[in-house]
């Protein structure tokens, strides 16, 4: 089994290369694929730049993604044998080739996700793991600033904010847990486990902290490389401080952890 690392301490290493909202984000799904043993040769479908494999994994044998910046920013490091661009609704693999497929926080981006799915079932070898998170529907109830509008009773803003929080996160396919359950057993997998990552105390902090987080993503689509500043402080103090809300509500749908496994022998 992967070796028990804390909430807190996942933490303290996304905030040396994260703002607090998306580092709370990504510690609660580190908890999560922390549970769970790969078995190599290992797929990262929709890798990025290696932020989320650089903490969580060890080096991986493949990462695709069709952003070519964060590719080229991934290649500079060891976290992956190899880094490709491509399309997750087509990849240049032969069928067979991994025996897992990892995919965090990605397929929500993506149209066509049964397309993808089925792609992934192809080149997973028969009785290979998919492992993924993705958000639900749920989200939008938990988030920070639509809840604080419509107490206020500004239901229109509450609207627009979602509006807005979907474009800028680019969700284009946000589903419930039973259309996934149902595209996996499309695609020709098994269900194995399917329970929630973050909680709603969480997620409405991810929200809140979501402003604070605008000077570094503009840094990044600028340069290429967030800005982040007094970093070692942030790192001491900001994992005490909100170290307890990293932690797995398994009950809660607002993002669901899935281990799904390809039929056959």
């Amino acid at each position: 089994m992967p070796a028990h690392v804390s909430g807190e301490e996942y933490l303290r290493d996304f905030l040396k290369i994260a703002p607090l909202s998306h580092a709370i984000f990504r510690s609660v799904e580190a908890l999560a694929f922390n549970q769970i043993e790969l078995e190599h040769p290992v797929l990262d479908l929709g890798c990025g730049f290696g932020e989320f494999a650089g903490v969580v994994f060890d080096q991986l044998e493949m990462g695709i993604d069709i952003n070519e910046a964060d590719l080229d920013v991934g290649r500079r490091s060891d976290k992956y044998q190899r880094m490709l661009w491509s399309d997750a609704r087509r990849m240049p693999f032969q069928s067979g080739r991994f025996a897992t497929v990892v995919s965090v926080s990605v397929l929500e981006h993506i149209q066509n996700v049964p397309r993808a799915l089925a792609e992934a079932a192809r080149v997973l070898r028969p009785g290979g793991r998919l492992v993924i998170t993705v958000p639900t529907g749920a989200m939008y109830r938990h988030l920070f600033f639509p809840r604080l509008l419509r107490a206020l009773g500004l239901r229109g803003l509450a609207r627009w904010y979602i509006r807005g929080h979907r474009t800028v996160f680019k969700h284009v396919t946000i589903r419930s847990v039973d259309w996934w359950r149902d595209q996996l057993a499309r695609a020709g997998f098994d269900v194995e486990r399917c329970e929630g990552t973050i909680s709603p105390t969480a997620m409405q902090l991810h929200d809140l902290f979501l402003i604070t987080a605008f000077p570094s993503q503009l840094a990044k689509w600028v340069t290429g490389r967030r800005l982040l500043t007094t970093t070692g402080l942030r790192a001491r103090i900001l994992p005490f401080v909100f170290g307890r809300v990293v932690r797995l509500d398994r009950d809660s749908k607002i993002n669901l952890f899935i281990v799904a496994r390809k039929r056959g022998e």
